[in-house]
This record gives C-alpha cells, sequence and structure tokens, in this order.
C-alpha cells in the first residue's frame, strides 16, 4: 500500500509558490530517483508477497531486496528535501512518510521470512572480498 501512495503522492505539489508547483518526478534527480527505487521495492515485495514468482538475486531473496531498495528510496527522498528546504509543499512529505512505511513493511515482511539484515560478508559473494585471483591455466 505504501508504494501505492508513494507513487501516487509524486503527482502531488513537491515544490511551489503561489500558483506554480512542481511534482515528484519535476523535483530533480534526488526526487524521481527515490521514487523510482521506492516503486522497484514495492513491486518485488508485492511479487514475493502474490507468490507471482520467487525474486532473488545472489545471496539476497525478495524481502532484503526489496528492503533495501525501500531504505534507499527513504534516503534519496530525504536527500531531496534536505538539498531543497525553500518553497517545500506537502507531497514531498506525504512522499517522505510513504518511502518510510515501504521500508518498514519491507523490514516487516523480511523478519516474517527469518531473514537478517544483510551485512557485508552477503555483499562478498559478489567479488571484491579477500580470496586470492585463481591461478594461471596450466599450458
Amino acid at each position: 500500500i505504501s508504494g501505492i501512495v508513494l507513487f501516487i503522492t509524486s503527482f502531488l505539489p513537491w515544490y511551489g509558490f503561489g500558483p506554480f508547483s512542481a511534482n515528484g518526478w519535476d523535483s530533480g534527480f534526488w526526487a524521481w530517483f527515490g521514487i523510482l527505487l521506492g516503486i522497484a521495492a514495492a513491486v518485488i515485495l508485492a511479487l514475493g508477497i502474490f507468490g507471482v514468482t520467487k525474486v532473488a538475486f545472489g545471496p539476497f531473496k525478495a524481502e532484503q531486496i526489496g528492503f533495501m531498495l525501500a531504505i534507499l528510496s527513504v534516503i534519496f527522498v530525504v536527500l531531496r528535501w534536505i538539498t531543497e528546504t525553500s518553497l517545500v509543499k506537502f507531497g514531498l512529505f506525504l512522499g517522505i512518510i510513504a518511502a518510510a512505511g515501504l521500508a518498514y513493511g519491507g523490514f516487516t515482511l523480511m523478519r516474517e521470512a527469518g531473514l537478517d539484515m544483510p551485512d557485508m560478508d552477503d555483499f562478498k559473494s559478489f567479488g571484491g572480498g579477500n580470496q586470492p585471483p585463481p591461478p594461471p591455466p596450466a599450458e
């Protein structure tokens, strides 16, 4: 539900003065990228809830991916607010609340699935760990 609310609030006024306003899509990179991350998180979490497909990426399950994307969504939308604090309208605050609700929902789903918060060891399977490179092929 929070993902749908975030999508709807993206069309409400986030910044403005008098009759002129800008919605979330017109409010710069931090805003629209945060909205896209939130929509992606909502879609991934919804696919897992409705059992349409199992989403996984490396060692991460759908709930963890959705939670991480939702947290990034909150960060980006809050960064939009921090970088431009003048002429703020109600849509931005509703967007922050919706993104935070999405992150909370992702966290709740992750805990219900018995999954832990991803840590740095989970990311090592993508490369860049402290493992030596494989030996060269024998001639």
